[in-house]
């Protein structure tokens, strides 16, 4: 795992690198300790070993993995998509075991279960750059504000058992439900304890009537005389040989000194309707429903899901992202981090060709892209933009329409005719494939 460099306080001295803003300027010394202080501490979870929890976890995660972070520059001449050191890390992979989708993953999963998610940023030695942004499992967590104002996080690590204590400003802290406390998210224990225990209470009533439906009930008549606890061992040989999950046939063999008397069981009924409705109810809590389990939406349901449960992270972790990755000045140039994603991943082929021709015959989306759209790998040249004037580059509409050729005559021309072209003809196999279904 490395070690934590920047957010564990030890005896360094003051750090002004304008990657976070002044945050190390009060700490000269060792930190003291939690004398005095206001703050929050809750401990993890207890929902992680529970399997709606745990089913509805994994598809609201997987959706938010499928997010694509950029770093964008946005001024009076438009925006552009940075490709810097930044950009690349959060692209390809934040921290050195995880992949950007498996970062995402569990984020939103740490949210599913506790409505707390935390990532630390680490940096290098000298705090010139972010080299990985760790997302944490803890075993205990407290968020607090120091007598000198500067707020704080001090966890302990499932991973290595430690007790660490790091600047808030350097933890990427996604919260749900944020509506009680200063800090953090209302964590989803307590709130839906009763559904969940009266889930398990129901679940046990179902394997009492299994259990009970493959054995035997009834009293055995001994015709001789005994005592109790000859009486007592008798019936215990006899339910030890027969009652048992060996005995699949349910055939038992007595002499004549035993007569067993059945007594018939009636079979109670499994309340579906009642553990339906707390399933639900656990359901309507976070947002989702059977289909969204089970992949099976239509395009307007998967818009509403998404704008419901998936866009309120994409939104959070953009405005984290900004505000902790990104120092003062870069935002003040209008630098920003979007975590964004593709509405049409779950529309039918019906709908991704009706939007994506509309779009491509607009020009707003490459050869490639509208190849993307309908499961179709990329082209050589395919990385251009169309217009249905007579499939021309978007920005040609012009020199074409007046019949200027823009660079003159003479090879740059030529080539120019080629490209142009080749975008066409790569246009053409597109559509081709779409009709003829690949």
């Amino acid at each position: 795992m490395g070690v934590f460099h920047g957010p564990i306080f030890e005896e360094r001295g003051v750090f002004d690198t304008g990657i976070i803003a002044n945050v190390f300027g009060a700490f000269r010394a060792k930190y003291r300790p939690l004398l005095l202080s206001r703050g929050e501490y809750v401990p993890t979870g207890t929902l992680r070993d529970n399997d709606i929890v745990g089913a509805i976890a994994d598809a609201i995660a997987k959706n938010v993995g499928k997010l694509t972070p950029q770093v964008i520059r946005k001024d009076e001449k438009g925006m552009t998509i940075k490709n810097d050191y930044l950009a690349r890390l959060l692209k390809l992979r934040p921290c050195p075991e995880m992949s950007t989708y498996d970062f995402l993953y569990r984020i939103a999963s740490d949210l599913v279960y506790t409505s707390n998610s935390f990532s630390v940023i680490f940096y290098n030695e000298d705090f010139t750059r972010i080299t990985s942004i760790q997302p944490i499992t803890t075993k205990s967590y407290r968020i607090f504000e120091d007598d000198r104002h500067n707020i704080l996080f001090r966890f302990r690590w499932d991973y290595d058992g430690e007790t660490y204590t790091v600047p808030y400003q350097n933890v990427i802290h996604i919260k749900a439900r944020y509506n009680k406390k200063r800090f953090l998210g209302t964590s989803p224990d307590l709130e839906l304890k009763r559904s969940l225990d009266l889930i398990e209470t129901s679940g046990e009533t179902v394997k009492n009537i299994v259990n009970r439906s493959n054995s035997l009930a009834g009293y055995l008549r001994y015709n001789n005389l005994a005592d109790n606890e000859e009486l007592k061992k008798i019936a215990k040989d006899f339910q030890d040989a027969y009652m048992n999950a060996d005995n699949a046939g349910g055939i038992a063999a007595i002499d004549s000194t035993v007569e067993f008397k059945e007594i018939a069981q009636r079979t109670p009924n499994v309340p579906t309707n009642q553990i339906t409705f707390l399933r639900d109810n656990v359901y309507r809590y976070y947002g989702v429903n059977e289909k969204v389990l089970t992949s099976t939406l239509s395009d307007q349901e998967w818009i509403s899901f998404y704008e419901n449960v998936i866009e309120p992270v994409a939104i959070q972790l953009g405005y984290e992202f900004t505000f902790k990755l990104l120092t003062p000045r870069e935002i003040g140039y209008g630098n920003k981090i979007e975590f964004t994603a593709n509405l049409l991943q779950y529309a039918t082929l019906q709908t991704r060709d009706t939007i994506g021709g509309n779009m491509f015959d607009r020009g707003a989306m490459t050869i490639n892209e509208y190849r993307a759209l309908m499961y179709y790998g990329p082209v050589e040249d395919g990385d251009v933009r169309m217009v249905s004037l007579n499939y021309v580059k978007a920005g040609d509409q012009s020199l074409y329409q007046v019949g200027q050729n823009g660079q003159g005559e003479g090879t740059d021309q030529t080539e120019k005719q080629d490209k142009q072209r080749r975008a066409m003809e790569a246009a053409a196999r597109a559509y081709l494939e779409t009709m003829e279904g690949g």
